[in-house]
C-alpha cells in the first residue's frame, strides 16, 4: 500500500524528517479516514475501534505492581483486531517525538513490537515506522509525564479518534490544512490532557507548532522573548501558540535555521535563573495529619487546603498570589501569610507533571510523581493534583545527610530539588522503565563533592612553586570551603586562585570558576542580588530582580546533577569593599552551610549555599586594610600569607627563570631588594610578578620596573621617614647591584 502522502505545507526545516514521515504514515490515513498504513486493510481510527479501545482502558489497572505491558494485554484479550491495532498506532505516537536516552528508546521499540505481536496472525511493523524512533527526539520536557501516564494518554487518544471520526470529513480536511483549525478540532476532545494533545498538534503541524508541551515552559519563552514580535497577543493557549511561532519565525531569521529552544544559548535566556527543569517537592500537612495522608495515598493525589481563598486559575503570577492571599487571610499572621503564598504559588504554578513529590510520617518517606495539573475540589476550597506514589517506603535515618537536612526545611510544600538525583536514586525500576522491561534503575549519583583530585608535581611545576605547600592550600579550601590569599603586591594571589580552582575544578571551560573584583562601592546588590532599572514593552521604567555573580553561581552549583562538581568563585581586591555590607544575611551561610536562610529580596526563597561551592578571596597587605578586617569574616575564612620570603612564593622567580634559560640576576635583585626592607615592614615587600615581564630580560626594561612600579610603591610608603637620596642609597637599582657584585 502506497501511504498517505503528507502536504507539503506541514515541512519544518531543521526537524527530523524520519520523525514527521513516520508520524504522517500513521496519522495520516487516520485522520483522512482510510485504512490504516500497518495492514492496508484495518480501519483503526473509527468510533467502534476506538470506543472499545477506551472501554477496556478505563476498566483500570488489573496489577498496579504489574508492568504497563502486562495490564494492557490482560485488558485487550479477546478485543477485536481493530481495537488491538489501534492499540500499536496509539503506543506509537505516544512516544514518537520525545527525546530518547538509548536504553529508553528500546523500551519504546519494543513495546511497540511487543502490542504487534498481540494481534493474530501478528502484525509485521512496517520499516516506515522504526525509521521515526530514533534518538533524535524533540520533545524533552515532559519526557517522564510521557512514560509515567501512558495509560492516561492512551485513554485521551482514544477520545481524540473518536471526536475526528464523528466530525463531518470536511472539517478534519479543513484542519489538515490550517493549523488553528486543527488546534481547534484537537482541543475539543473530550477531558483534555495538554501535553499529549500539544504532541499530537506538533506531530501533524510541525511548521507551526512547537515541541514545547509544558505550560510553565511556554509561559516563559513567550515572555522571554514577546518584545521582539511587538508584544504578546494574549493568554489563551492558541494565543500563546500564535505568539511563540512568530518569535520562532523571527529566531529563525536570524539564525538562518530552525532553532532549538532547549539549545544551551536559547534555555539560558528563557529559562529563570536556578530553574532546573524538573523539581521534587517535600509536602507536609497540618500536623503529620496521618488520615489525610492515607487519603493521599489510597486516591493518588496531594491536596492544598484554600479554604479562604478566592478562585485562582493555574499558572497564576506570584504577584496575583500575594495580593489574594494578603486580602483573603487578614486573619493569618505574616509568617502564616507567606507560607501560604508558597505553597499556593507552587502548587498552582511551579509545580508540573513528571515533578517527583514526597512525604514523611513515622519516620518513614515515601515517593511519588506528580501526573495532573492543578484542579479545584470540595467547592473551590481544596486544590488537587494527581500523584502516583509507589509502594517502598524509606526510612529517613537511612538517607543521605543531605537529604536528611533538606527534610527539616519548614513549610507545607518545600522545593528540594538540590537532592533530585538523590531521590530519583530511591524510586523502583518501573518508574523510569515498566518493570521487566529490561532496562537498569539509573544509578546513585553521590551528592556533595567527594574531594578534590590529588595536585601534580606537573602542576605545581607549571606554577614555578613546591607542591606540598599548593596541596597544604588545597586540603585547607576543601575542609572549610573558603579562604583568603593574602600577601605584598605581586606575590601572584590572583594568579594562583585562577590556576588552582582551575585544576581542582578539572574544567578547562572556566564554567565552574568564576572571578569578581571588589570595590569601595560594591555593594550586596552588586555580589548577590538587587532591583536594577528595566524597561517595558511599552518603554517605562520599571525595576527587575537581577541575580549578582553568587547567587547565579550558586544556583548552578546547586542544580541536579552537579552535586559532586566543585565550583569556585574568586573574589579579588575582597578587602577594598566593605565586606559586612556586602555579604549582609550570608554571613550566616558562610559559617552554617547546612542551614537556609531568608533573603532581604526573596524572602520566600530559602537559600543555602551549596556544599559544592568554595570561595577564595585574595587581599593585598600593601595598603594595611587587612588590619582591620572584620572579625566575623577572620572567623569564617582561613588566611594564607603568600610572601616572598615563605613557601609557595619563595624561589618561585628563580625557578621561572631557570625553567626557561633566562639570566637569574632577577632573582638575585628581588632578593636583595626585600633583605633591604625591614622585617616589620614586610607587607611591604615585593612579590615576583614584577620581574617575571619579558621586559625585565633587559637593562632597559629592568630601569623602568624600577623607576616606574617598585620605587613610586617604596616612596610612599616611607613618605616622612627617609628622602628621596636617602631611598635611592638604600633601594636604589644601581646600588643594589653593586652590593650584588661584591657578594
Amino acid at each position: 500500500m502506497t501511504p498517505t502522502k503528507k502536504p507539503a505545507l506541514h515541512r519544518a526545516l531543521g526537524i527530523s524528517k524520519e520523525i514527521e514521515d513516520a508520524a504522517w504514515f500513521v496519522l495520516g490515513p487516520g485522520l483522512l479516514g482510510k485504512a490504516s498504513a500497518l495492514d492496508g486493510r484495518t480501519k483503526t481510527w473509527s468510533v467502534p475501534a476506538a470506543a472499545e479501545l477506551l472501554e477496556r482502558l478505563e476498566r483500570g489497572v488489573p496489577d498496579p505492581k504489574a508492568p504497563m505491558m502486562t495490564n494492557l494485554r490482560q485488558n485487550l484479550e479477546d478485543a477485536t483486531r481493530g481495537a488491538k491495532q489501534l492499540a500499536v498506532e496509539l503506543l506509537f505516537l505516544q512516544s514518537l517525538p520525545l527525546a530518547h536516552e538509548v536504553k529508553s528508546l528500546k523500551v519504546k521499540r519494543a513495546r511497540v513490537a511487543e502490542a504487534a505481536s498481540w494481534l493474530e496472525p501478528p502484525l509485521e511493523l512496517p520499516d516506515e515506522l522504526y525509521a521515526g524512533m530514533t534518538d533524535h527526539g524533540v520533545i524533552r520536557d515532559r519526557t517522564a509525564e510521557f512514560n509515567w501516564t501512558i495509560w492516561d494518554h492512551l485513554k485521551w487518544l482514544c477520545r481524540f479518534v473518536q471526536h475526528v471520526a464523528q466530525r463531518p470529513a470536511g472539517v478534519v480536511q479543513a484542519a489538515v490544512k490550517d493549523p488553528l483549525a486543527f488546534h481547534r478540532l484537537v482541543a475539543g476532545t473530550p477531558d483534555d490532557q495538554p501535553a499529549i494533545r500539544r504532541s499530537i498538534e506538533f506531530l501533524v503541524w510541525p511548521s507551526y507548532f512547537e515541541p514545547v508541551v509544558a505550560d510553565v515552559e511556554r509561559q516563559e519563552i513567550r515572555d522571554a522573548f514577546a518584545s521582539l514580535v511587538g508584544g504578546a497577543k494574549g493568554d489563551s493557549d492558541e494565543e500563546i501558540s500564535a505568539d511563540i511561532h512568530r518569535i520562532r519565525l523571527h529566531l529563525d531569521q536570524q539564525a538562518g535555521q530552525r532553532i532549538d529552544w532547549y539549545s544551551r544559548q536559547l534555555v539560558s535566556q528563557w529559562r529563570k535563573v536556578g530553574d532546573p527543569g524538573r523539581r521534587a517537592w517535600l509536602l507536609r500537612t497540618h500536623h503529620d495529619n496521618a488520615e489525610l495522608l492515607g487519603e493521599w495515598r489510597n486516591e493518588e493525589a496531594v491536596t492544598l487546603d484554600v479554604e479562604h481563598l478566592r478562585l485562582l486559575d493555574p499558572g497564576v503570577t506570584a504577584g496575583l498570589v500575594q495580593n489574594a492571599v494578603d486580602e483573603d487571610y487578614k486573619h493569618l499572621g505574616y509568617v502564616e501569610r507567606e507560607d501560604t503564598k508558597t505553597a499556593v504559588f507552587a502548587f498552582l504554578t511551579v509545580m508540573k507533571p513528571g515533578d517527583l513529590a514526597l512525604y514523611q510520617s513515622s519516620g518513614k518517606v515515601r515517593i511519588g510523581v506528580v501526573l495532573g495539573e492543578p484542579e479545584h475540589g470540595k467547592d473551590n476550597r481544596q486544590l488537587r493534583r494527581k500523584v502516583r506514589w509507589f509502594d517502598e517506603e524509606h526510612d529517613v535515618t537511612g538517607l543521605p545527610r543531605h537529604v536528611q537536612r533538606q527534610l527539616t526545611t519548614s513549610g507545607n510544600i518545600v522545593d528540594i530539588t538540590r537532592v533530585i538525583q538523590a531521590l530519583e536514586a530511591l524510586l523502583p525500576a518501573e518508574a523510569e522503565s515498566e518493570a521487566g522491561d529490561g532496562v537498569e534503575p539509573a544509578a546513585a549519583v553521590e551528592p556533595a563533592c567527594e574531594g578534590f583530585r590529588p595536585l601534580t608535581e606537573e602542576f605545581a611545576a607549571s606554577l614555578h612553586m613546591d607542591l606540598e605547600p599548593l596541596q597544604e592550600i588545597a586540603e585547607l579550601l576543601e575542609e572549610n570551603r573558603q579562604l583568603v590569599l593574602y600577601g605584598p603586591p605581586g606575590t601572584g594571589k590572583t594568579y594562583l586562585a585562577k590556576h588552582l580552582a582551575a585544576e581542582l575544578a578539572g574544567d578547562t571551560t572556566d564554567e565552574r570558576v568564576k572571578l569578581v573584583q571588589f570595590h569601595p562601592s560594591y555593594a550586596y546588590e552588586d555580589f548577590f542580588e538587587g532591583f536594577r532599572p528595566d524597561k517595558t514593552d511599552e518603554g517605562q521604567v520599571s525595576f527587575k530582580l537581577v541575580a549578582g555573580p553568587l547567587r547565579r553561581l550558586a544556583e548552578e552549583a546547586a542544580k541536579p546533577g552537579n552535586e559532586s562538581k566543585p565550583y569556585f568563585l574568586i573574589i579579588d581586591e575582597m578587602n577594598r569593599a566593605n565586606l559586612a555590607k556586602v555579604f549582609g544575611e550570608l554571613y550566616f551561610l558562610l559559617e552554617y552551610r547546612d542551614d537556609r536562610i531568608y533573603l532581604q529580596y526573596s524572602p520566600n526563597e530559602p537559600f543555602t549555599l551549596p556544599d559544592n561551592l568554595y570561595i577564595i578571596g585574595t587581599m593585598n597587605t600593601a595598603d594595611r586594610s587587612i588590619a582591620m578586617m572584620d572579625a566575623a569574616i577572620r572567623r569564617r575564612f582561613s588566611f594564607i600569607e603568600l610572601h616572598p620570603k615563605t613557601e609557595p612564593v619563595k624561589g618561585s622567580l628563580l625557578r621561572f627563570l631557570q625553567a626557561r634559560d633566562l639570566d637569574t640576576t632577577p632573582a638575585l635583585l628581588l632578593d636583595a631588594l626585600n633583605d633591604a626592607i625591614d622585617e616589620w615592614d614586610r607587607d611591604l615587600m615585593i612579590g615576583p610578578s614584577y620581574f617575571m615581564k619579558k621586559s625585565a630580560q633587559t637593562p632597559k626594561g629592568l630601569r623602568r620596573i624600577w623607576k616606574y612600579e617598585l620605587m613610586p610603591l617604596l616612596e610612599e610608603h616611607y613618605h616622612g621617614q627617609l628622602n628621596r637620596a636617602q631611598l635611592e642609597e638604600r633601594f636604589g637599582l644601581e646600588q643594589l647591584l653593586g652590593r650584588l657584585a661584591h657578594v
